[in-house]
């Protein structure tokens, strides 16, 4: 299995940012572009056919989940081998802007579909970084699919009969800048991706939800679940997954102020809260240095992975942000686990995890057993980041599976 990346692309250099896997395809026939040809029906792209990605002008009115275009990535070739779309559907920013956001499908069409439909596995994937380059839908099939990683790693569960959703999130494919770790832009991207693939052809899904995330993922699959009740009730939530999820965001922002090799994580959160509250940017001085607010503007401009020769150097923080109004108060809104939700959930984190500690999930875990959570952590035994992956990916699949199913009864380590 390919190596996948998580929170520590971030935090292993602050020499490294990007490499971009632009999705590259046959010519297709090119469908409209103009927002007001997008308000009836969705739109089919030919296959290969990059405008695609070309935003709509104006973005159409409609409903947060209106699914705007589809485009067939991959046809099946038999039992057991997922289709693939491309989707692109409306949603919400922060602000309660309309906006278009990206993401993939996958169905196993010889799956036959159950009385309630198929139940739906919407996925939030790891790391990638805040530009556009960095979507999974761009890369997913083409000659550099590393972006891709974690949805191929889940989009096996299409041959367990789910159907599969994974959203590139809402700034990456989309306009903007990925508001990275920001929970209520996450949740929306990943419950609106879910109402949207409902929509395409012959999908037969139901209403039955099952959510999975990986590191950033977990994070989003938390808010997502937190959120769903308001702002998807037309989904019924099974349960929810977690590998190594990133949940102590401000405690992951404070470790640049401590530690100048981390420089680089703290301007990568703030950046994401800048893109999802741009009224941050004037107080950037606050708790960045001059360098440190290049960086975040080269971010927004790459993916974490890919070597930029005009990097500044550090340092990058002047001050704790943990400290400093207003980011302070919005890194607190974004750790995860204060409220229970609805569902059951499965958590998985490996003890050798060095990019997100194991303690992170604990601490999780415990704000969520005093509130009555019915929650069940798995510790892997000499697991690193990846591992946590893996096990979300082919155990926690099962386990969803079994819910959905009325086999299993999930239990709790509180």
């Amino acid at each position: 299995m390919t190596v996948r990346r998580g929170l520590r692309v971030v935090v292993a250099s602050a020499t490294t940012i990007l490499a971009t896997a632009t999705f590259v395809g046959t010519a297709g026939v090119a469908a409209p572009i103009d927002g007001s040809d997008l308000r009836r029906d969705p739109v089919q792209f030919m296959p290969g056919d990059v405008e695609f990605y070309s935003i709509p002008d104006p973005i159409p009115d409609g409903r947060h989940g209106d699914l705007l275009r589809y485009q067939l990535v991959r046809a099946s070739t038999g039992a057991g081998d997922a289709t693939v779309f491309r989707i692109m559907y409306l949603s919400e920013t922060v602000a309660g802007a309309s906006t278009v956001v990206t993401g993939l499908a996958a169905l196993d069409p010889a799956s036959p579909v159950p009385a309630g439909g198929r139940p739906l596995l919407l996925h939030g994937h790891g790391t990638t970084g805040l530009a556009d380059a960095c979507a999974p839908s761009r890369a997913v099939d083409a000659d550099r699919d590393f972006y891709a990683t974690d949805f191929l790693g889940v989009e096996n569960a299409a041959s367990a009969g789910f159907a599969v959703v994974s959203t590139d999130y809402e700034g990456l494919g989309g306009p903007g800048i990925h508001p990275y770790l920001v929970g209520i832009s996450e949740g929306r991207s990943m419950l609106d991706a879910g109402l949207a693939a409902r929509q395409l052809p012959d999908i037969g899904a139901g209403d039955a939800v099952g959510l999975v995330g990986f590191s950033q993922g977990g994070h989003a699959a938390m808010f997502a679940a937190q959120l769903a009740g308001e702002w998807a009730p037309e989904l019924s939530i099974l349960g929810v997954v977690l590998g190594a999820p990133a949940t102590e965001i401000s405690t992951l922002a404070r470790s640049g102020s401590e530690r100048s090799e981390y420089g680089a994580l703290t301007v990568s959160i703030v950046a994401g809260l800048v893109a999802g509250h741009p009224e941050l940017e004037d107080q950037l001085p606050t708790v960045l240095s001059p360098s440190g607010i290049e960086l975040l503007h080269l971010l927004g401009e790459h993916c974490f992975d890919e070597s930029v020769p005009s990097m500044p150097g550090p340092p990058y923080v002047v001050a704790d942000p943990t400290t400093v109004e207003p980011f302070a108060s919005l890194l607190a809104v974004n750790n995860t686990g204060h409220v229970a939700v609805g569902a059951p959930i499965l958590l998985f984190h490996g003890d050798g995890d060095r990019s997100v500690p194991p303690t992170h999930s604990e601490a999780m875990m415990q704000r969520l057993c005093t509130v009555g959570q019915l929650i069940e952590r798995r510790v892997l035994a000499g697991g690193g980041h990846v591992d946590s992956a893996d096990a979300a990916y082919r155990d926690g699949v099962a386990w969803l599976r079994g819910l959905a199913d009325r086999t299993l009864e999930p239990s709790s380590t509180c």
